[in-house]
């Protein structure tokens, strides 16, 4: 195919499709000694290439993983979509395991009419991870959460609409997981291997619950209502968010504004690396990730002792997000052991309790005194402890005071001047 060939067939498609293919021919077009390349065996092997990819991808800008991917990281972006680096981390081949399985499981249930069976649960995953890539090392962990979900999961077969099959809006490409049409809502359900269950609050956030339900309402329109139906298969736990077709409007903008950074990326050609929720999974090569810093040993004068200063400050502020960066990494792909310390997400119980009812029951069992020998300390509460009383009744501080119990001791710290320990001021 000639460079000639490829513009006739991306003049059928609009300007804002296959962007990437387009730049490249536009270097053709500005440039003579480019053009004769272009019809060189190299150039037209590449624009077969090309021709190929359009035909294979009809929108690729527009499918919903490079459009998240976008929208977390233009840098993402372009190695993922537009250089074509393969992303083969463990969390992206767990995901695409486990989706062959519960894909295939879903349609031999549909054929056999008959919403669960776990001897169609064990074929299925046979034939779905002999689909996929997947390394050695993640099948038995596939296995097992594909085996958990099977065991509780029942096809609403009355319902069922469609299940991993590309559907395309005004040229918008989503794939979903699961989708039921009731009179009364489309539900999308979505199968997640995630380690930890997002919030209601992250949920509603998430991009793709936004996108496929905005395209949801442009496929099948007419529902009362939208469900996203978050499945977080190794949990055990779901979270569904409504959407209403009102909000149409509102998720039309979400998706054009991520096409304008797109399109200004490509114009700019600046495709920045920006940190972000998808740097807990990401395993590319990056700018912002790959440059370490070098911590000095000592400090041999007082310039270099400041110096230091700012260096722990600033170290400070980078430990806070490089626990806060793991954090998110065991979200994603679980515990990390180093040196005999596994750093996990834990569940953490909050137990409080009404000062007044504390106080009735040590007065019941005679125990205000009982944890001091003298009987005149007894039991203390900490001044910070009531911190956010005295600020909303600043006249408790003096009507405390007789009472008041001070020790004092050393701490090395940083703060401001004129700031107290506690960010308060002085």
């Amino acid at each position: 195919m000639t460079v000639k060939e490829l513009k006739d067939e991306l003049a059928t498609y609009p300007e804002d499709q296959f962007v990437h293919v387009r730049v490249w021919m536009s270097d053709f077009a500005d440039d003579d000694r480019r053009r004769s390349v272009g019809q060189s065996a190299a150039g037209r092997r590449w624009c077969s290439v090309a021709y190929r990819h359009i035909k294979e991808m009809t929108v690729p800008i527009l499918r919903r993983s490079a459009m998240e991917a976008a929208s977390q990281c233009l840098y993402r972006y372009k190695a993922l979509w537009i250089d074509g680096v393969e992303d083969q981390s463990d969390y992206a081949l767990r995901g695409i395991a486990f989706h062959a399985a519960a894909n295939r499981y879903i349609y031999l249930l549909l054929g056999a009419g008959t919403p669960q069976d776990f001897d169609l649960a064990k074929i299925a995953f046979l034939e779905g991870i002999a689909t996929v890539p997947i390394p050695g090392r993640l099948i038995e962990e596939v296995r097992l959460l594909f085996d958990r979900w099977a065991e509780h999961f029942a096809l609403d077969l009355d319902h069922f609409l469609t299940a991993e099959e590309r559907q395309d809006t005004e040229g918008q490409v989503f794939t979903p997981d699961l989708v039921y049409g009731r009179p009364h809502e489309l539900e999308i359900r979505d199968f997640k291997t995630f380690y930890v269950a997002l919030t209601e609050a992250q949920a509603r956030q998430d991009w793709q619950a936004r996108f496929y339900v905005r395209n949801a309402m442009r496929k099948w329109p007419g529902f009362p209502s939208y469900r996203f139906t978050f499945e977080f298969v190794r949990l055990g736990k779901v979270l569904s968010l409504t959407f209403s077709p009102d909000e149409l409007d509102a998720l039309d903008r979400d998706v054009d504004a991520v096409l304008g950074m797109i399109q200004h990326a490509t114009t700019t050609g600046i495709w920045p690396a920006t940190p972000g929720s998808a740097c807990t999974y990401c395993t590319l090569r990056c700018p912002l990730v790959d440059n370490p810093a070098v911590v000095p040993q000592r400090f041999s004068s007082p310039q270099l002792a400041q110096q230091g200063a700012a260096l722990v400050l600033a170290a400070e502020q980078m430990l806070k997000v490089a626990k806060k960066t793991l954090k998110a990494y065991c979200v994603a792909n679980g515990p990390i052991l180093v040196n005999g310390v596994e750093w996990a997400n834990r569940p953490v119980e909050e137990r409080r309790y009404p000062l007044d009812a504390l106080m009735e029951v040590l007065r019941s069992r005679n125990l205000l005194g009982a944890f001091d020998q003298s009987a005149a300390q007894g039991l203390t509460i900490s001044h910070s402890a009531l911190s956010k009383l005295f600020r909303q009744f600043p006249q408790l501080v003096e009507d405390l005071s007789p009472f008041v119990q001070s020790k004092t001791s050393y701490r090395f710290s940083a703060r401001k001047p004129g700031v107290g320990d506690d960010g308060e001021d002085e």
